[in-house]
């Protein structure tokens, strides 16, 4: 740092939770660096409800938040036209507050404010969160100073790209609550069986439909005893809650949930998709799961999740071949079997990076420095 200035910071992300909520714990332990930072994400319509509770959560910790609106577009030239409008916000941005380092999260958007920086000479780091690096990414490698990666799979698969390990930062108080806690944030009981079913932050209306058929098809016993922690989405929660009413079966059906440390410690097992923030919050939680990766957007999900049975950690189901039977018999069989349960959440507990924020922090830090001095600070 010239004359003692602050280093300063661009963290950009796209607009889901798995994107946003890593650079938005990076923000925060860059703040307990000194160093200054601001985070940009694409504001989308479906995930809005919870990228706006994330974001009034950070800002009360000082993070400064600003999103961007990204209309959708299906079309080439919609999206060559925001990539320029977030080039030009980027060159003013880097006019006013100068920043030493960019940092992004995947996604398109990171792509037109990683390529202004390098253009400017600024420091760029990139955070792959998946084992198999995603499109934007994958392009924007040979700009960047460092790589950092979620799964040493990924760093292997580099081929000698400058690449750290620091694993996938989740929320602190992910793995700190209790049982108890859980089940009187959810309204359930502590002691019944309990499946927590998530579709990702946009929900998953397959993933909504298998469950609806699936409980139609356990047996009296099952619905009686078996509760359900379900976040469906903004788009199937009435659907989904009238279906579970109509067969008897207890459980607590909400579009999101930002304190899910909650619904984590009051299940049993997951019913989940593979986008790699869930992989880390159950590997921190050590919970089992019963995977049904997303089929499309690279089919990245299914490199976690198989990576995820590999270790025994939890099952793979494609969502093709997965069955309402299918389904329930994965079900039975981990819940009867608590000696599996732990087993599995053992292996699961294996992929967690405890130090993921620090160690990515560590990284921008080392880029920042080393980009400040040879930079005329503003």
């Amino acid at each position: 740092m010239e004359n003692g200035a602050p280093l300063r910071a661009l963290l950009v992300a796209d607009g889901s939770g798995g994107h946003l909520i890593p650079a938005l714990e990076v923000a925060a332990a860059l703040a307990k660096h000194g160093v200054q930072s601001r985070v940009w994400y694409a504001q989308r319509h479906t995930t809005r409800p919870l990228t706006d509770a994330l974001t009034r959560e950070a800002q009360r910790a000082a993070v400064e938040v600003d999103p961007i609106p990204i209309a959708p577009s299906s079309n080439r030239l919609g999206r060559l036209w925001r990539c320029g409008q977030l080039w030009q916000r980027a060159q003013r941005s880097f006019e006013t507050f100068a920043q030493d380092v960019v940092v992004g999260f995947g996604g398109w958007v990171s792509a037109p404010v990683v390529l202004a920086a390098r253009v400017r000479r600024i420091g760029c780091v990139l955070h792959e969160p998946n084992v198999v690096m995603g499109r934007a990414n994958r392009w924007l490698a040979r700009w960047a100073d460092r790589i950092a990666v979620s799964f040493r799979e990924t760093q292997d698969a580099l081929n000698g790209t400058p690449a750290v390990m620091t694993g996938l930062p989740v929320r602190d108080r992910i793995g700190r609550s209790s049982r108890a806690q859980g089940a009187a944030r959810c309204g359930l009981q502590p002691d019944r069986p309990t499946l927590l079913v998530l579709g990702g932050s946009q929900g998953a209306r397959a993933l909504n439909r298998l469950m609806t058929e699936m409980v139609a098809r356990c047996s009296p016993e099952e619905r009686r005893s078996w509760q359900l922690i379900h976040l469906v989405g903004p788009a199937d929660e009435a659907v989904v809650r009238a279906a579970y009413a109509a067969h008897g079966v207890r459980a607590w059906v909400r579009p999101f949930l930002v304190e899910m440390e909650a619904a984590y410690a009051q299940a049993d097992v997951a019913i989940a998709r593979a986008g790699a923030s869930t992989i880390a919050e159950l590997a921190r939680c050590a919970l089992p799961a019963i995977l049904i990766p997303y089929p499309h957007a690279g089919a990245h999900q299914r490199s976690n999740a198989r990576l995820v049975e590999a270790v025994g950690g939890g099952v793979v189901m494609e969502e093709s071949a997965a069955t309402p039977d299918r389904l329930l018999g994965a079900v039975r069989r981990i819940l009867a079997d608590e000696r599996l349960r732990r087993m599995m959440g053992s292996q699961m507990q294996g992929l967690e990076c405890p130090d993921a924020a620090e160690r990515l922090t560590g990284t921008i830090v080392e880029v920042a420095r080393a980009r400040a001095g040879h930079r005329p600070r503003r």
